[in-house]
């Protein structure tokens, strides 16, 4: 199969938004986008448009093309799965710090007081101490009350 970029007549300006721009600086190369399904699709149609008549793209080239690509799509869908399922694991067992004391770090310093509620802030897990909430991740110690 022949290079992708060879087989497009002007690559950067065939697929905008696809590949950088060759002039361009570190920090605009930095903030594109991977390469999601339909810039993938617009590429291939691009490939297959583009491709010499009398040497058509290997057909076993194609299928393993679609094939990783596939395996790139589970692979972020699997990404965000667990994702999310580490979230709702952090909110439930941060349920057990409820009545309980707990210190943790915060901008102001170490804090220390009485756990009184959780709350899930967009995927972040939020502990209330004194009325105020708090990262979860920032709590380093887990006690009962006294008395």
């Amino acid at each position: 199969m022949s290079d992708i970029a060879t087989a497009l007549p002007n690559s950067s300006q065939a697929l905008d938004g696809v590949f950088a721009n060759p002039t361009s600086t570190g920090a605009e190369r930095s903030t594109q986008k991977a390469l999601g399904q339909a810039e993938f699709f617009k590429l291939l149609t691009t490939q297959l448009a583009s491709q010499d008549p009398l040497k058509p793209m290997d057909d076993t080239a194609f299928i393993a093309q679609m094939a990783n690509f596939s395996e790139l799509e589970m692979m972020s869908k699997l990404s965000t799965n667990f994702e999310e399922f580490t979230s709702i694991q952090q909110f439930q067992a941060a349920q057990g710090y409820i009545g309980k004391h707990v210190t943790l770090q915060s901008e102001e310093g170490e804090i220390s007081g009485l756990a009184t509620g959780i709350e899930d802030d967009r995927g972040d897990t939020r502990i209330f101490v004194d009325g105020k909430g708090y990262n979860i991740d920032t709590v380093f110690k887990v006690e009962l009350p006294e008395g």
